[in-house]
């Protein structure tokens, strides 16, 4: 599938319907999913392209969002078009912020964007040889990253997160904290002998407004570090770096309305959903891989 197709695809689903048709779990179309959980909350899965299909929703509409984007040649997700293989560093940031500037139209103005990123070492040393202990899905062939001429010292950590940010708050986004998850049990980095292994990653605060809802008690005195388990749950392995249900469920308490309708524009298999879901928010999320999004659908219509 090429891209191309999969944006045809995209605004084709978003003329097949309202976003939460009164019908239980059902299959609107072959880009399209939609139910209800047993709590009430309604559910949709897009399958298309973010910025397509972000182009599509209302604006002023959700109450929160809370998302994982691509990392930065990372992972290979096996479909035409995804985000986290561009040729630059510079077009990757230039792609996540075009779709953020259409998240920053859909969320309230009153809302909260929850952004979890990680960063990416520069190796230039080749293609990597042996197994990959922490995820065989970073195994797929000579990555941009292990090339030379990206023009950064060789074994610099890129701040890909920090590049994200700073283009976001120049297009009008208020950072408002940085929160530091601490990855409880994350997995040792055999090969890493000069530098400290990796065991945490951002979740960026974001609004689109000087005001907005929070509730602090929920915080429960962890502040701006969130020691959670990086282990996900719900996904049977089909999805290799998915967030864990507990830091989603951390975001939603401390920034959504009760009730809130809940956005991921990147929703993998399905984690932000599912804790929305589980916390009676009805919830929409957009995703390019197919298999991703009948995954999705068949999780959350169990819920």
């Amino acid at each position: 599938m090429s891209k191309q197709d999969s944006r045809t695809d995209a605004k084709a689903t978003a003329q097949l319907g309202p976003l939460f048709p009164e019908a239980v779990p059902s299959t609107v179309g072959s880009n399209q999913w939609s139910g209800r959980s047993r709590k009430g909350a309604t559910w949709t899965v897009y399958r298309g392209d973010a910025l397509d299909v972000l182009k599509s929703l209302p604006p002023d509409h959700y109450a929160a969002i809370v998302t994982s984007p691509p990392y930065f040649w990372q992972r290979d997700y096996g479909v035409d078009g995804q985000i986290g293989m561009e040729g630059a560093v510079k077009d990757y940031v230039s792609v996540l912020t075009k779709c953020f500037d259409e998240v920053k139209r859909v969320l309230k103005k009153d809302g909260l964007l929850f952004l979890n990123l990680g960063d990416t070492y520069y190796s230039a040393k080749g293609e990597p040889k042996g197994r990959d202990r922490k995820n065989k899905g970073r195994r797929f062939g000579l990555r941009l990253v292990d090339q030379s001429g990206l023009g950064l010292p060789r074994k610099t950590l890129i701040g890909i997160p920090w590049q994200i940010a700073l283009s976001m708050i120049a297009r009008g986004w208020a950072l408002r904290s940085t929160v530091i998850w601490h990855r409880k049990g994350a997995m040792p980095e055999p090969t890493a002998h000069d530098r400290p292994w990796r065991t945490y990653e951002f979740v960026f605060v974001f609004s689109r407004s000087p005001k907005y809802y929070f509730d602090r008690t929920k915080l429960e005195g962890s502040e701006d570090v969130w020691t959670i388990s990086d282990r996900p749950q719900g996904n049977k392995g089909i999805h290799s770096a998915a967030f864990p249900s507990a830091l989603v469920e951390r975001c939603l308490t401390i920034g959504c309305r009760p009730g809130g309708l809940v956005l991921d524009p990147f929703a993998g298999t399905g984690t932000t959903l599912a804790a929305a879901l589980s916390l009676g928010h009805s919830c929409v999320g957009i995703d390019l891989n197919a298999e991703y999004c009948q995954f999705m659908a068949d999780r959350l219509s169990r819920l």
